[in-house]
């Protein structure tokens, strides 16, 4: 799993902004990028999610699909992400099952935690193990809004519950991404801070 920056794009961005921005971005020598819009019906999900594959290939980074392990297979992308309900679903466990000798060997897999204590210490791995797990969120965001933040005293109590890298989520940006780097977080999931109008100096520092 590689540490840095996580880039998470926005729902309801055109291709072109799309593309550009993550051009942008990857610019900068961030090397993970999941595509996730939840706006979209899954055809046209596919052909932007082609169109981000061949320009993570030209910068060398990975690429991570959001909810869709079907279009992560169809395109080639380096890997997947869900939260546990969308990992319950029948449709996504018989693919998963089909498929398991080549997700466990070959693809990044990460999984929502939120604060679930529970599943941090003991993730569902029935058909699949995770690369790794995401928690949060950490500060305020309008990416999720209204999702519950992680209180103090978990912050660094998280890090010890598990072996698997964990990914810090939800409204990270320059103000508070120190706090985080000092109780030990390494890679830093992102989506406001890097995809807002003006990205350059967060990115400069810490890409």
């Amino acid at each position: 799993m590689k540490e840095g920056l996580y880039a998470i794009t926005p729902d309801n961005l055109e291709q072109d902004e799309l593309l550009e921005k993550i051009d942008f971005i990857l610019n900068f020598g961030v090397k993970l990028i999941q595509y996730r819009d939840k706006e979209l019906i899954k055809n046209e999900y596919a052909i932007k999610a082609a169109a981000i594959k061949d320009l993570t290939e030209k910068y060398q980074a990975k690429l991570i699909i959001n909810d869709h392990v079907d279009v992560c297979l169809e395109i080639n992308a380096d890997g997947f992400h869900l939260g546990i309900e969308d990992y319950n679903l029948t449709k996504t466990k018989k693919m998963m099952q089909k498929n398991k000798d080549f997700i466990n060997q070959k693809l990044i897999t990460g999984l929502s935690c939120s604060a679930n204590k529970r599943l941090i210490e003991s993730p569902t791995e029935d058909i699949i193990s995770w690369t790794y797990l995401a928690v949060g969120s950490f500060f305020k965001t309008n990416t999720k809004k209204g999702k519950a933040l992680i209180e103090t005293k978990d912050r660094e109590r998280f890090l010890k519950m598990t072996k698997k890298p964990l990914v810090a989520i939800g409204g990270i940006r320059q103000e508070n991404i120190g706090e985080l780097k000092k109780l030990g977080y390494k890679t830093f999931a992102v989506s406001e801070a890097v995809f807002e109008q003006n990205p350059g100096t967060f990115l400069e520092k810490h890409s």
